[in-house]
């Protein structure tokens, strides 16, 4: 890693002091995630996949800055979700800002359950037009900016909704949470310099995988067919000219240093699933290589 992006400036990741930088003012509320992936600086994190508590609160001391929460391809019971949230938020001490990706871009019900948990924010997928992320910001954005309600059996009054002065926790919750559109269509590209352009959008996010399947092309994370090196070089230029953080899934370094040099700064760099599947299938097949090999080697002698 060569320490810049492809905006040419310098880019070093977060230490522990900066990520206690990003808490709220009570664990109930919801992380700086805005200022957090508008930092500038690279952050990196993990995905939760597994609806287990178990899990989360591994994920939770892995040392990430966020953890990737994703409803849209695991049946999360609701009662879980929210319950890993908060195992993510206390097990980390607020240094680890939960983002979830809801299952879908209605998923109205989801964003609200997921921000009362205390999610730093809401990764919305296949989004393709400005109308529906306007949606997406009427339900994430307490009045005046949306609609969000007010959640009565999240805060006890005097405990757990202290804000600094001249903020509610309201105002707080706006300046907070983090709304990131996941575009992954032709016609979501189309639309990219204004769904980019809009003001309350945080961060977004390129579903590569998906965007190549909707152009005819083989599934991959990464490709050099023109119209998706397009496609990847128009959400590069965007976002540099709105100043949009882009997010995005980095396994293993030679992707990593792809992303960061298309000007990815916000990335998901390792899995619950893929540590699992492809650490059991590496210790089971080295250790099954080993006793071949040994048992060869007595039966020789």
């Amino acid at each position: 890693m060569n320490g810049t992006t492809a905006h040419n400036k310098p880019l070093f990741t977060l230490d522990a002091s900066m990520q206690e930088a990003y808490r709220a003012p009570t664990l109930q509320q919801s992380s700086n995630a805005q200022k957090l992936f508008r930092s500038g600086k690279l952050v990196l994190g993990a995905s939760l996949s597994y609806p287990s508590r178990h899990v989360a609160k591994t994920v939770a001391v892995s040392g990430g800055d966020w953890c990737w929460i994703d409803a849209e391809h695991v049946a999360w019971s609701t009662t879980q979700l929210v319950e890993c949230i908060q195992v993510i938020i206390h097990e980390s001490g607020g240094k680890m800002v939960p983002i979830v990706r809801v299952p879908s871009k209605t998923a109205f019900d989801y964003m609200a359950w997921c921000l009362d948990a205390g999610a730093g924010g809401i990764i919305i997928p296949h989004i393709e037009t400005v109308e529906e992320v306007k949606e997406v910001i009427g339900a994430c954005r307490f009045p005046p900016i949306g609609h969000r309600s007010f959640p009565p059996f999240t805060f006890i009054n005097g405990v757990t909704d202290h804000t600094p002065e001249g903020k509610t926790i309201f105002s707080l919750a706006n300046e907070h949470v983090a709304i990131i559109p996941q575009v992954e269509s032709r016609v979501g590209i189309a639309n990219l310099e204004e769904i980019a352009s809009m003001k309350e959008i945080t961060a977004m996010m390129i579903g590569a995988g998906d965007l190549r399947l909707d152009m005819g092309l083989p599934l991959a994370m990464v490709g050099d067919e023109p119209e998706f090196v397009a496609a990847m070089e128009k959400a590069t230029a965007m976002s540099k000219k709105y100043k949009l953080p882009l997010v995005g899934l980095a396994i293993g370094p030679e992707m990593l240093l792809e992303r960061i040099d298309a000007g990815f700064t916000v990335l998901s760099v390792a899995s619950d699933f893929h540590t699992l599947a492809y650490g059991l299938l590496q210790g089971v097949g080295t250790a099954k290589a080993s006793a071949e090999q040994y048992l060869a080697q007595k039966r020789a002698a």
